[in-house]
Order: C-alpha cells, then structure tokens, then sequence
C-alpha cells in the first residue's frame, strides 16, 4: 500500500507489484497509512486533521480505468516539484516566532543570512 499526493490509496499486489485497488482518500495528500495487525481496517490520514478507517465492505470490484491518467499526473506532479519542500503553516509560524524571540533578545547568527 501507499499514499500518493494526489489524494489516493494506491493497494499493490507485493508478488507482481501490479495496482489491484485505488481508494480516493483525501482531497490533498495521504501521507500515513497503518493496517490494523489483526483485523482487516486500514487507517490514513492526510494534511487535514482528520484520519479516515477502511474497513472492506463491498462485493464490487473496483475500477481501475483511469489509473495509467492518474499514475502520468502524478509523475508530471513529481518532475514539476521535486526540488520543492512544503512544510505546514503552523510549523512556518513557529520558527518565525522563533527567530523572532532569538532577535529580542539580541542573538544574531552569524551564519544566517536571513531578516526576520
């Protein structure tokens, strides 16, 4: 299994490596996936606050259609920004107030070419 950035659960066959189901679970990132070590529930969560259970329930099969589209978006996604960090918001802000509290206080790095 794995999270993708484009919001999907991609579940893998580990013998052939093939695609077997496609969850869309975020509308941004799935960036954590955990199965359950007895059951069959899957957990994952994204950028937002929220984590989501899947539990198997279905008697359909999925529909893999449009996986070769997606699969292409995301290795275009991953060209255009692979020399890009994202951190969150609230992590910015922290080391903001940080080096805002160090400047108060009158530390000045030396190695740190930055105005706050």
């Amino acid at each position: 299994m794995s999270g993708s950035d484009c919001g999907r659960i991609f579940i893998w066959n580990k013998w052939t490596g093939e695609v077997v189901n496609m969850l869309v679970a975020d509308s941004h990132v799935v960036n954590c996936i955990q199965p359950h070590p007895t059951s069959f529930v899957l957990a994952s969560s994204g950028i937002d606050y929220n984590v989501k259970l899947w539990e198997p329930v279905s008697q359909d099969p999925c529909s893999l259609d449009d996986l070769d589209e997606i699969v292409e978006r995301n290795e275009v996604m991953l060209r255009e920004n692979r020399d890009t960090i994202t951190l969150p918001p609230t992590f910015i802000l922290w080391i903001l107030a940080y080096l805002q509290r160090r400047r108060r206080r009158g530390f000045v790095c030396p190695h740190v070419c930055m105005v706050v």
